[in-house]
C-alpha cells in the first residue's frame, strides 16, 4: 500500500511538472493560456484553455509514460489511452477536452480528441483483455485491484491523424 501511495505521489508530481511545461510552451507559441478549475480538471478532463486569434481549444495534458511502472525509462514509441478510469467510470478519452496533448521528447503532440476516439474505437480490440501491460498494444488491460480499462497505441499512428497541432519545446 505504501508503494502505491509513493507511485501515486510521483505520478501527480510528474503530471504537474508536465502541465507547467506545457503552459510555458503554449505561451511561447503566443497562446493565451488559462488553467482549468479543479472541477473542470476532475470532471471534464480539461487542464487548460488555449486561445489564439479566433481559435479556442480545451486541452488535457498527458506526461510521457513508461510501459510498466518498473521501467527505468519512458517509452515515446507507445502511449497509454484510458477508456475507463480506476473507478470504472469513463476515462479521459471520453472527457470534454477538444485536444489531448501528449508530451514527447521534443514537443507536445496535440491530437483532436474526437479523432482519437474514432481511431481507438476502430483500431483497439476491446474484446481481448491481456494480463500484462506490455501485451496491451491495441488490446485492453486492467490493473490488478482496479476497474480501469486502458490500452497502448503507437505514437506514430497518432501523429498521422488529421487536425493535429505540434508545439515545440
Amino acid at each position: 500500500m505504501v508503494r502505491n501511495a509513493l507511485v501515486h505521489k510521483e505520478n501527480m508530481e510528474l503530471g504537474l511538472k508536465t502541465e507547467s511545461l506545457f503552459e510555458e510552451v503554449a505561451k511561447k507559441e503566443n497562446f493565451i493560456v488559462r488553467k482549468s478549475s479543479l472541477s473542470e480538471d476532475r470532471h471534464k478532463h480539461i487542464d487548460f484553455f488555449l486561445e489564439q486569434d479566433r481559435f479556442k481549444y480545451s486541452v488535457d495534458v498527458k506526461a510521457r509514460k513508461k510501459t510498466t511502472r518498473g521501467d527505468v525509462k519512458v517509452n515515446d514509441e507507445w502511449t497509454w489511452i484510458e477508456f475507463k478510469n480506476v473507478l470504472g467510470r469513463k476515462g479521459w478519452l471520453y472527457g470534454e477536452a477538444d485536444y489531448i496533448a501528449f508530451e514527447r521528447a521534443d514537443d507536445f503532440l496535440m491530437i483532436n480528441r474526437e479523432n482519437l476516439v474514432k481511431f481507438c474505437e476502430d483500431n483497439v480490440d476491446l474484446e481481448t483483455m491481456v494480463s500484462k501491460p506490455y501485451l496491451a498494444e491495441y488490446k485492453v488491460y486492467q490493473r490488478q485491484g482496479r476497474r480501469d480499462l486502458i490500452t497502448r497505441v503507437r505514437m506514430g499512428d497518432l501523429a498521422n491523424l488529421e487536425e493535429n497541432i505540434i508545439l515545440q519545446k
